[in-house]
């Protein structure tokens, strides 16, 4: 077999689809364990907290991110190709991101960025410190913010 002819039968094998999702629809997926972001070939968490904080910022902004690639898997889970860190950075800050043992991982407190320096000590929620708490509103258009 020639190498266009392999290329051409294994492009007819690949399904590809495209579209946006929301920020509570990728947390949906991950907490019913539909989504896996720590497929074997993935790197894990090599972001800064201060990295962190400026794809929030981002987010918050309104700033186009770019696509996250998924591979499906026979049993139809979601293997996170490329997006890892984007999507634990934001499962962190919601408070919901678990390690490799299913043990939860501390949520991520915010740092001052640039275009929103009080951000810097906020957090999804604190229960000790409401006026450290990402307000109401923040948090709503932050979970129907599209990736």
């Amino acid at each position: 077999m020639t190498l266009i002819t392999e290329i051409e039968t294994r492009r007819k094998e690949i399904r590809t689809d495209g579209y946006a999702m929301s920020i509570g629809e990728w947390v949906s997926l991950y907490e019913k364990g539909e989504l896996d972001i720590h497929p074997e070939f993935q790197r894990i968490f090599r972001w800064s907290d201060m990295q962190k904080s400026n794809l929030i910022e981002s987010i918050l902004l309104g700033i186009p991110l770019p696509n996250i690639f998924v591979s499906q898997r026979s049993d139809g889970v979601w293997d996170v190709v490329d997006g890892l860190q984007r999507l634990s950075t934001i499962f962190q800050f919601l408070g919901i991101l678990k390690d490799e043992k299913k043990d939860a991982i501390k949520p991520l407190v915010l740092q001052p960025t640039k275009y929103l320096p009080s951000l810097g000590g906020m957090q999804w929620h604190d229960e000790k410190n409401s006026k450290k708490t990402l307000p109401n509103v923040a948090q709503l258009s932050f979970k129907r913010s599209k990736l």
